[in-house]
């Protein structure tokens, strides 16, 4: 019986760190009207996700933040840090209000990425599924 507990003891870890993927990389938002880096920052084991593409207005202009300025390149989420639930914790600011939210993002077993982006616990929040970009990235933020 002691067996079976220390076996337990010491698989369900590397099980738990097995099934927690990294989200590095480019994703679609759930509209498909942008698209989101995510990759390290800040040094250390933190992640954060950069706005690198915006399906521009029908008079063909970008989208502005809050402030006024392009949403282009602006950091979306950052300080994601990796927890033992296998999602990755950190701070999420909407580009079109400024308000900011806690956030948590991981990979599904779909292979798409969830942003659950909430106030104060999980559980009063809601969560977003984005695709992994296909496309092709101009340099002026715009995609194809």
């Amino acid at each position: 019986m002691v067996r079976l507990f220390l076996l337990v003891a010491l698989v369900l870890p590397m099980a738990r760190a097995e099934a927690a993927k990294v989200p590095t990389g480019i994703w679609f938002t759930q509209s498909r009207g942008g698209v989101v880096q995510v990759r390290p920052c800040g040094g250390g084991s933190t992640l954060c996700g950069i706005i690198v593409g915006l399906t521009p207005s029908p008079a063909g202009k970008l989208p502005l933040d809050f402030k006024g300025g392009p949403q282009c390149r602006r950091i979306l989420f950052w300080n994601m840090r990796p927890e033992d639930d296998g999602r990755w914790h950190g701070t999420l600011t909407n580009p079109e209000d400024g308000r900011t939210y806690d956030a948590e993002i991981w990979i599904a077993n779909d292979g798409n990425m969830r942003l659950r982006g909430y106030v104060g616990v999980p559980l009063l929040g809601s969560t977003q599924v984005w695709p992994p970009f296909d496309g092709h990235l101009q340099p002026d933020c715009h995609f194809r």
